[in-house]
């Protein structure tokens, strides 16, 4: 076993003496492959190049980093262990979904859903066994934040080129811009999602770094994830920004942080969105004079109509488009214009009581190990929570928030957010947790594996 590196002799990260890591540390198949996934899902490849469709850049990139794992030393992989309870609730989640596929009336609607919540699994699987050191780490959050900026800022410059065109406020308002791609991109009030998840990252890892010009980007990152937040008119996005920057302010360390993201929230509000888009906001509570609001009420009770008719395994995965299309045979808008426009009824109609218990689980998990990972580092010393892990850890329980939140109002439950967000907490834990036992006295083994030889490296 590898000797630990006592914190005395980390003093300075970026001197050419300290001990560096093995290369297969730093970059192995399983990493790799999660790597390539991560960039495949979030540039949409396959859409943007049909010519690849085929090949199944995505599928690809997950079988590379499972067959990374299968061939890795296994001293290289962290004990499983030490998220048992994340991979059991996984499991559970995916039998009742094939369970409630079963039962499921359209059942090739059905099945697809069921491969794409596998594929979801599996990427929660593999997160917590390929991300296994701080600079793995990282670039993993680097990479994510990048691709996600780069959504961001295209957004906002759509937003900018349509307002150019002479669109009214109104009509913004309304619909919102999403980021002119396919999927969890392209509808903006889903966009609004995935920019409301990642702008708390933004906010701690500017929290965590010393380096300017890393500061420089994260603050780029959280000023334009905001904007963008803004231009998809979303309002459940609107409010999780709302949400994650008081409880910023309220978790009793890092007020400094919570104020200054209250304070840009208030900003963009009074000086950003337009009065149509408060009006919008407004509007929100008073449903009979909001068709948008009285639609989704409307689509609420059906899902709770559902609920009560198939209590046990729901109506089946992806099956509450049709089961409503079915009841209101009469519209003339497509299938998939039907959707429960919330996570908690999108499961409880589609999944029932089976798939709603290990759903619960997942989402308390992240808090439960962010936790954990912020006790076993605050016994290292208080100076600690200035540090990458602690503030990741943070976080990821503000992303978590921020997605509970919006997606009160969403449909988003099966897409990549929650399972990013549950499988970097257990990545966090586990590299924590193996490095403060594998030390023996609370070293920082992993704080040598930075950004020395890549993006950088944090005291």
């Amino acid at each position: 076993m590898r000797v630990p590196v006592p914190l005395e002799q980390l003093s300075n990260s970026g001197d050419p003496s300290a001990p560096s890591q093995p290369t297969r540390e730093r970059w192995d198949l399983a990493f790799a492959g999660i790597m390539i996934y991560l960039i495949v899902e979030y540039t949409r490849l396959a859409e943007m190049f049909p010519v690849l469709r085929p090949l199944q850049p995505a599928k690809f990139a997950i079988a590379l980093s499972g067959l990374g794992l299968i061939f890795a030393p296994r001293h290289s992989v962290p004990r499983s262990a030490r998220c048992g309870s994340v991979y059991a609730a996984l499991v559970c989640f995916f039998l009742a979904s094939v369970l409630s596929a079963c039962f499921a009336e359209y059942q090739p609607v059905a099945w697809a859903q069921v491969l794409d919540i596998f594929r979801w699994c599996i990427v929660g699987f593999l997160l917590p066994r390929a991300l296994t050191n701080s600079w793995r780490m990282r670039v993993f959050t680097f990479v994510y934040l990048l691709l996600n900026l780069k959504l961001a800022q295209f957004a906002i410059r759509g937003f900018v080129s349509m307002r150019a065109t002479g669109l009214s406020d109104e009509f913004m308002a309304v619909h919102g811009i999403g980021a002119g791609s396919t999927g969890f991109f392209g509808n903006a009030g889903d966009f609004g999602v995935a920019m409301c998840v990642v702008w708390p990252l933004a906010a701690s890892m500017l929290a965590s770094e010393t380096k300017r010009w890393r500061k420089y980007f994260f603050a780029l990152c959280f000023v334009l994830f905001l904007g963008a937040v803004v231009v998809t008119g979303s309002r459940g996005a609107m409010l999780g920004v709302a949400v994650v920057s008081l409880l910023s302010f309220m978790r009793g360390s890092r007020k400094v942080l919570g104020v200054v993201m209250m304070l840009i929230v208030g900003a963009a509000l009074f000086s950003v969105v337009s009065a149509a888009s408060k009006a919008r906001m407004q509007s929100a509570l008073d449903p009979d004079h909001d068709a948008t609001a009285a639609d989704r009420i409307e689509k609420w009770k059906a899902g709770l109509k559902m609920f009560s008719e198939h209590p046990i395994f729901g109506v089946g995965p992806g099956n509450f488009p049709p089961e409503y299309l079915a009841e209101h045979s009469g519209s003339e808008r497509g299938l998939m214009a039907w959707a429960p426009h919330s996570i908690y009824l999108q499961g409880l109609a589609e999944l029932g009581i089976a798939g709603c218990v290990p759903l619960l689980i997942l989402f308390w998990l992240p808090f439960s190990l962010n936790a954990k990972t912020r006790k076993l580092l605050h016994s290292l010393g208080a100076e600690k929570s200035r540090r990458f892990e602690y503030q990741l850890a943070w976080g990821l329980d503000l992303a978590l928030v921020a997605y509970l939140v919006s997606g009160a109002f969403l449909t988003v439950l099966y897409y990549p957010h929650l399972w990013f967000i549950l499988g970097l907490s257990a990545a966090l834990y586990t590299m924590t947790s193996s490095s403060t036992h594998e030390s023996g006295r609370g070293t920082d083994q992993w704080e040598t594996q930075g950004f020395a030889d890549g993006i950088g490296t944090a005291r």
